[in-house]
């Protein structure tokens, strides 16, 4: 144990809530290993608050078409992106509110 009964954090620490499941350390890895790759970050940065074309993506950060495209294919894969369809158009926006906050928490870490 890291804290004891006199620690200020003892109950947090404690909190079953808080306590990550040992066969849940490999997927939240692999969430780390995607969210590494500057492409997919940029793409991911790109999606703050709101829901953007792949063109939109590609213009907005100067990277081919293709290339984002694929990267938000592995983004969707992982479940980090979601796509939604609004007539010929897809759009992609942040699968739920978790993935802004860990890139959020991210950029106000390194100021």
């Amino acid at each position: 144990m890291i804290c004891g009964k006199n620690c200020p954090n003892y109950q947090k620490i404690n909190n079953k809530k808080q306590k990550i499941e040992l066969n849940r350390i490999e997927e939240l890895s692999n969430i780390f290993k995607i969210l590494s790759d500057n492409t997919r970050l940029k793409i991911v940065c790109a999606l703050l608050n709101t829901e953007i074309r792949v063109s939109d993506i590609s213009n907005k950060l100067n990277i081919n078409r293709t290339t984002v495209s694929h990267q938000l294919k592995i983004l969707r894969d992982n479940n980090l992106v979601k796509c939604t369809r609004k007539g010929l158009e897809k759009y992609y926006s942040l699968r739920d509110p978790h993935i802004e906050q860990i890139i959020l928490q991210g950029i106000d870490h390194i100021k």
